[in-house]
């Protein structure tokens, strides 16, 4: 399998691509004709990147006729991109790129900051993502655009309103007794006010089949403890371009059922529930031919309540937890345009709390970090009267609990020839430790040091074909400060700052367009290898834990107006649960296939659809990560109207 995915993407990286003038730029991104939605060459062939971090967008579009219980169901389709699922919508949806943890990579939703100071990371699941206009992916060191987490890349999700009025109603239902509710409605008000409410109810049983190796004895089981309840409230409210204010309610309960172990099925009987709000605003303060202010602001509070009767190494009881978390952050921009030079002057102010039991520090059960950034981003087009762009960054971050750090990026884009770019980029980026790593009983550690990170990325961004379009990265990069668990006793691990990591790899991204823009394909591909770099012995070298060396993925859809459908497949390599490449802890590779296809109905007033949909066609029984089974084949079908 990985001789044939090799072979196959170096035919294509190999074939002629200068011989082709680019394509001019679409007026529109979208259009319907004969009432197939239509994705414009511009949108899905356009040159992302510019001179800056390698980027990749996903258009709204595509995500539709995807029609994802949640985006981790979409972030196969960037090249360079792993989920840790831990089981299906039930379980945690944990990010990362270029082999790096979560921590390490920085989530966004329409510009604000998802990734908690907790533990660095968002669970997937708790995005609502019928109301996402685009998710982008940039890869490579980020933090002096974007700050702290984003060592590795940043994933951010943009929302916008329907432009038209109307109310909708979507009902799913599918394997697993899975099933989902959803009621949307929109408004205008005038020409530039737009209101509206998303409602998104779904859950699952989570009891699927799977096979566990038992002291040498295989047995077919039922997943235990899988059901999961979530609800996601989306109100938001768009004044034009210049403003616009979301509000996103969720609720969630859901089992957590721990690994499939030797002998047993940890944490059967252990419930999370979830309460969280959370708030986002954008507004343009002045605007002119020139100038242009801005301001965002963000804040978030999430209420968990963990308990496991079972865990009784705690006590009699069991574990019976509740951590509040609130996270707030300011933003104020400038930007200047004058002929080809751009500036960009940004100030960033952030707050972050959290309560629990487990939390031990010097105040109690409470901790608190508050943060400043003021950072600087300076673009020049044409340089010379030449095809070159120039960039330069600049960020300084300050914290209260751990200290300062300088992040610059240096970044160049080059015109060879039309339709072929040559692009590099050097950057540093830094994370700060998480509250767990800090002040988590018995395994923080309070004087750990930032993550601190340098990346290289050289590649070239083309355009052979009017049809077709190229994105291919290099990079290399290193972490130190590197922060892992490391063992203390038999059955306790500490979060320590214990040396290096190397990162190097390759990345290509191969999309076309044909039939008028009825037909999208593309192909991805990484090559990728964090390595330990820490000189311990057994682990220097090696690769870390769920770095995975191989990823592909494919997809291809097709809208005739009537009819539409949509082909995706993934392929995800080997991997080491352990860091040390231990050959009991390494997980085989798995590839997944999945269909959807669907028909619309078309009226004066009111429009609907039936989509069947197939995840793991082939049902392959596999391992996200190691002692959690996924779910085989999962057949849904999804029935929308939407009255305008």
């Amino acid at each position: 399998m990985k001789t044939m995915i090799t072979i196959w993407t170096m035919g294509l990286l190999l074939a002629p691509f200068m011989t082709a003038k680019a394509s001019e730029a679409d007026s529109l991104r979208v259009v319907r004709r004969d009432s197939a939605i239509i994705v414009t060459a511009s949108a899905w062939l356009g040159d992302a990147t510019g001179a800056g971090p390698a980027r990749s967008v996903l258009p709204r579009e595509v995500i539709e006729r995807l029609a994802p219980m949640s985006m981790a169901s979409t972030m196969s389709l960037f090249p360079g991109v792993f989920v840790k699922d831990y089981g299906g919508i039930g379980g945690l949806q944990l990010v990362s790129l270029r082999g790096g943890s979560s921590a390490q990579s920085l989530v966004m939703l329409d510009g604000a900051r998802l990734s908690s100071a907790q533990n660095g990371s968002i669970d997937l699941t708790s995005i609502p993502v019928r109301r996402i206009e685009s998710a982008e992916v940039q890869r490579g060191g980020a933090s002096a655009l974007y700050g702290a987490n984003a060592l590795t890349g940043v994933v951010d999700m943009r929302l916008r309103l329907p432009e038209t009025s109307g109310v909708g109603l979507t009902l799913s239902q599918g394997a697993f007794n899975e099933w989902r509710s959803a009621l949307d409605a929109n408004t205008h008000l005038g020409s530039d006010v737009r209101l509206g409410v998303d409602v998104d109810v779904f859950g699952t049983r989570g009891s699927f089949p799977f096979s566990v190796n038992q002291f040498g004895t295989t047995y077919d089981v039922n997943r235990q403890n899988g059901h999961a309840r979530h609800m996601r409230v989306l109100a938001r409210a768009e004044f034009g371009q210049w403003h616009s204010a979301t509000v996103i309610v969720r609720s969630a309960d859901r089992g957590v059922p721990g690994a499939v172990v030797q002998g047993a099925i940890a944490q059967a009987r252990a419930l999370l529930r979830d309460e969280d709000l959370m708030a986002v605003g954008r507004s343009t303060l002045y605007s002119s031919a020139r100038d242009r202010i801005w301001m965002t602001a963000s804040a978030r509070y999430l209420d968990q309540h963990f308990v496991d009767p079972d865990a009784t190494i705690v006590g009699t009881q069991g574990i019976n937890v509740r951590y509040l978390q609130r996270d707030a952050t300011a933003s104020a921009v400038w930007q200047r345009q004058h002929e080809d030079l751009q500036t960009t002057l940004r100030f960033d102010a952030s707050h972050a709390d959290l309560q629990g039991a487990s939390i031990a520090s010097r105040s109690g059960e409470r901790v608190v970090r508050r943060s400043a950034s003021i950072s600087g981003d300076v673009q020049v087009t044409n340089v010379l009267e030449t095809d070159i762009e120039l960039r330069a960054a600049m960020r300084a971050d300050v914290f209260s609990d751990v200290g300062t750090a300088l992040s610059p990026l240096l970044a160049l884009r080059y015109g060879i020839a039309p339709g072929l770019a040559f692009k590099a980029s050097w950057s540093q980026s830094f994370r700060p430790p998480t509250f767990n790593e800090l002040y988590y009983l018995n395994y923080g550690t309070r004087d750990l040091r930032p993550e601190r990170a340098s990346t290289i990325d050289a590649g070239i961004v083309a355009e052979p074909w009017s049809w077709c379009s190229l994105d291919l990265t290099a990079y290399t990069g290193s972490i130190r400060n590197l922060i892992v668990s490391v063992p203390v006793s038999p059955v306790i691990t500490s979060a320590q700052n214990v040396g290096a990591a190397t990162s190097q790899g390759a990345e290509l991204v191969i999309r076309s367009r044909g039939f008028d823009g009825r037909l999208l394909a593309q192909w991805s591909y990484a090559l990728q290898f964090m390595r330990d770099a820490t000189g311990r012995a057994g682990l220097d070298g090696k690769l870390t834990a769920y770095a995975v060396p191989e990823l592909a993925s494919a997809l291809a859809q097709w809208d005739a107006g009537s009819w539409f459908a949509s082909l995706q497949w993934s392929y995800t390599g080997f991997r080491y649960a352990t860091s040390g490449e231990p050959s009991k802890m390494m997980l085989r590779p798995f590839a997944l296939t999945s269909l959807q296809s669907g028909i619309r109905m078309n009226g004066s007033n009111v429009r609907g659809s039936v989509m069947l949909q197939c995840d793991n066609l082939f049902d392959v029984s596999y391992q996200v990560v190691r002692g959690y089974p996924m779910p085989g084949r999962a057949i849904r079908v999804i029935v929308n109207f939407d009255l305008r």
